[in-house]
């Protein structure tokens, strides 16, 4: 395994050949060989897009009670008292920022964010040296990190080398496979990276999400979601994410966004950007979402929420064995003291209630149930 040295200087003479202007490309094929210097603006850019990945103001809001969001959802569906636990946790002094110093020991999460940050900038902006920027900013663990196996030697290629491989190797990808779109540029003048909704499910809850990016087909005009995902697995199957209730929930927010804009269309494109830390190559997956598919996603957010309610009013949160052990074969956290009442756990600690979304500066949209259920029936009426 390299020394922290070698690798460092290996990292910023990285940098070094894009910011500066290097005409060489060590990484091979398919590797962009664009060293045009960012501008000013392309910089801005890159600043805010690698910003947006790790928004505090925005984990606040998800830390309400009555605040869900897709990542709060899978936990309820993996353990229901894992769900009550984390939303305690999150309202403890200063748990947003140990929760931030937290992911910087994981490479996995450092990794995904560096990659997604560059990519979109690279999307945004059409520089490499703004996206490699970004990607370096994003990246939320000591740089001379690298994921490695258990008698510590690297694996998975994962590490701020290979995560500004990805973006220089992502232009390529784009150019290919993703000629006919465009980022989209909101009427305000911002590009379509990182937005942040919000639903006011009209129940008592609120819903919250991230958007990757909005794209635009060049010639149609039509409106697609551009979810980003990072992988150790070197090829993807459709059924990883074709019924994925994330991207569907997006592509329900996106159908409102275009009818406020008068761009409504019956059907949208969720473009999964997949890309393989191990075979080293990004790989494209479309999914259409129609309107159907979309009003089956409102009810079930709703059951969701319905569910929260009958676990607050019996008093109880399940447990979920088979949750002790997660995918990543990592022991849940709470293991041992899940048992514990959460006066024990957290003794003087309630979440807080959200009562309005509006002005709200951690978010750019924000929506009733009755406008997103409005913009489904527009067209059939």
């Amino acid at each position: 395994m390299e020394s922290t040295n070698t690798t460092r200087d290996a990292i910023f003479s990285r940098l070094d050949e894009v910011f500066y202007g290097s005409d060489s490309s060590s990484f091979g094929a398919n590797t962009s060989t664009d060293r045009t210097p960012a501008t000013a603006e392309q910089i801005a850019a890159a600043k805010r897009i690698s910003a947006n990945t790790s928004d505090k103001g925005y984990r606040r809001l998800i830390a309400h009670g009555n605040v869900t969001s897709y990542s709060k959802l899978s936990m309820l569906h993996d353990c229901p008292r894992l769900y009550e636990l984390e939303v305690l946790h999150q309202n403890l002094p200063a748990s947003i920022d140990i929760a931030a110093e937290a992911m910087q020991e994981n490479i996995d999460f450092a990794f995904g964010h560096a990659v997604g940050a560059g990519i979109q900038t690279y999307a945004a902006t059409g520089s490499l040296q703004a996206g490699q920027l970004a990607c370096w900013m994003a990246w939320k663990a000591p740089y001379d990190a690298e994921k490695t196996d258990a008698n510590g030697n690297a694996t998975a290629n994962k590490s701020l080398t290979w995560a500004l491989y990805a973006v220089e190797k992502f232009g390529w990808f784009m150019a290919n496979e993703l000629a006919d779109w465009e980022v989209f540029v909101l009427p305000s003048g911002k590009p379509a990276v990182e937005l942040a909704f919000a639903v006011d499910t009209q129940n008592g809850y609120f819903h919250f999400g991230h958007i990757d990016v909005i794209l635009r087909h060049r010639n149609t005009g039509r409106l697609a979601i551009w979810e980003g995902k990072t992988t150790g697995f070197e090829n993807v199957k459709d059924a990883t994410y074709g019924n994925s209730y994330q991207a569907l929930g997006y592509s329900v927010v996106v159908d409102a966004v275009a009818n406020l804009l008068g761009l409504a269309d019956p059907d949208y494109e969720v473009l999964y950007i997949v890309y393989s830390s191990k075979a080293r190559e990004f790989q494209l997956l479309p999914f259409t979402k129609n309107r159907t598919q979309r009003a089956e996603w409102l009810q079930d957010l709703l059951l969701e929420h319905a569910m929260i309610d009958k676990y607050k009013e019996l008093g109880f949160y399940p447990k979920r064995g088979e949750s002790c052990i997660n995918k990543y074969n990592r022991q849940c956290e709470w293991y041992g003291s899940c048992h514990m009442r959460n006066q024990s756990l957290f003794h003087g600690i309630e979440a807080p209630v959200l009562t309005d979304i509006h002005g709200l500066e951690s978010v750019d949209f924000s929506f009733t149930l009755a406008e997103l259920v409005a913009a489904q029936t527009k067209e059939r009426g």
